[in-house]
């Protein structure tokens, strides 16, 4: 409205007011005008005065310094993943904070490939020393009485024979469903997961590993050299071998229950964490 008003006096007067200072000779109606306008602003509007079709001049009336308004201010960046703050927040029982800080760490860790694309291929967990990555362990192991890591996960795979629906039911991040056939189903991301260590937590249920695109890079990990123990190579061999020592005994019927359950044939991984 103050620019509409000053510009209605402008054709019938034409004179130019090329700054804010008053100009003798000025008529005294658009004078006042001026200084009531600036008044019922708050001296703070800023308006143009047009002297002419062909030239123009962009006045303040006691215009305050601009405030100066925070970078950034909405967004902030997340930490930067380390070794430290994975402990901090492990430390803390923060286990879906420690589980992102995970994620971002092996992606770091895996080199600048998978840096720029935002992901891990499982090629590359190959990159990952074996410092580096015993360390993640030790600290989910730490701070989880030995409940939670990648060699909790790695051993209870080893038990599932390396069978990986088998293993996702054991960890718990498949659950069974309320049917009358017995019948799993992949948990939904975040919120059917368990951020809490309690006593049914199931064992070797965190850190979470991206299957979206196969269980290739889970594997990967696995069979890591960071993860390789005698001890557990053996006893996997045994079980192995107790395996197929009772197969050889049993009839064919009894064959057919060690299969998979017909219920998880279908099944594919349909989870994004």
């Amino acid at each position: 409205m103050a620019n509409a008003s000053l510009q209605s006096f402008l054709p019938q007067h034409h004179h130019s007011f090329p700054s804010s200072t008053t100009h003798d000779g000025s008529p005294p109606a658009l004078l006042k005008l001026t200084a009531n306008t600036t008044t019922n602003a708050s001296n703070s509007i800023s308006f143009k005065l047009f002297a002419s079709s062909s030239s123009s001049v962009t006045t303040t009336a006691n215009s305050p310094a601009p405030t100066p308004v925070a970078a950034a201010a909405a967004t902030t960046s997340p930490p930067t993943p380390s070794l430290e703050l994975l402990g901090q927040q492990l430390a803390e029982g923060d286990y879906r904070q420690a589980d992102e800080t995970t994620r971002a760490l092996l992606i770091v860790l895996a080199g600048e490939a998978a840096r720029r694309r935002g992901y891990v291929f499982f090629s590359e967990v190959q990159f990952i020393s074996v410092e580096d990555l015993r360390a993640v362990d030790a600290l989910w192991l730490e701070h989880s009485g030995g409940r939670f890591g990648y060699s909790v996960q790695r051993r209870i795979w080893e038990k599932s024979l390396r069978e990986f629906t088998r293993f996702f039911i054991k960890i718990g991040w498949m659950k069974k469903l309320d049917t009358e056939v017995e019948q799993f189903n992949y948990r939904a991301f975040p919120d059917e997961f368990i951020w809490e260590l309690n006593d049914d937590t199931p064992e070797g249920h965190l850190p979470l590993t991206n299957a979206l695109r196969g269980t290739r890079l889970l594997e990967n990990i696995f069979t890591h050299p960071a993860f390789d123990c005698e001890e557990e190579e053996a006893a996997g061999a045994e079980e192995e071998a107790d395996k197929g020592s009772a197969t050889g005994q049993n009839n064919k019927d009894d064959n057919k229950g060690r299969g998979r359950p017909k219920s998880l044939t279908d099944f594919k991984p349909d989870y994004s964490f």
